[in-house]
């Protein structure tokens, strides 16, 4: 009996610790904008503000020069976008128009889905 009791913890401890670890998004940090590019014009915008994201605890938070410009919750899909034919992660969002987001290191590229319109480089903050 005690060791039917004991399995059983074990097994809800790693099936928690799985859960936890679903729950955690590889894009959790905190980024610094360092340029836009795209529009019509297809111009690069370098920002003369700081402009910050911070995603943790499924929120993704917005400042400009330490002043929080917006809160909402973060979640992310998977989705077709305009730059790929295969499927990328889609920030799922009421607020926002499409877009998509992609890691690649201590890069996050933020992608506005439509044409003409802008992607995002962002540089973690270490």
């Amino acid at each position: 009996m005690k060791n039917i009791i004991l399995s059983l913890l074990i097994v809800l401890g790693i099936v928690g610790c799985a859960s936890m670890k679903q729950s955690l998004t590889p894009y959790e940090g905190t980024w610094i904008l360092k340029y836009q590019s795209g529009g019509f014009a297809g111009k690069t915008i370098v920002p003369n503000k700081e402009i910050k994201l911070i995603i943790a605890n499924k929120k993704i938070s917005r400042y400009e020069d330490e002043q929080l410009l917006s809160e909402e919750d973060f979640k992310t899909i998977k989705g077709s976008t305009i730059q790929s034919d295969e499927l990328k992660d889609i920030i799922v969002n009421n607020g926002i128009s499409k877009q998509s987001i992609e890691q690649k290191g201590d890069t996050l590229i933020i992608s506005d889905q439509c044409y003409d319109c802008f992607t995002y480089l962002y540089i973690k903050e270490k």
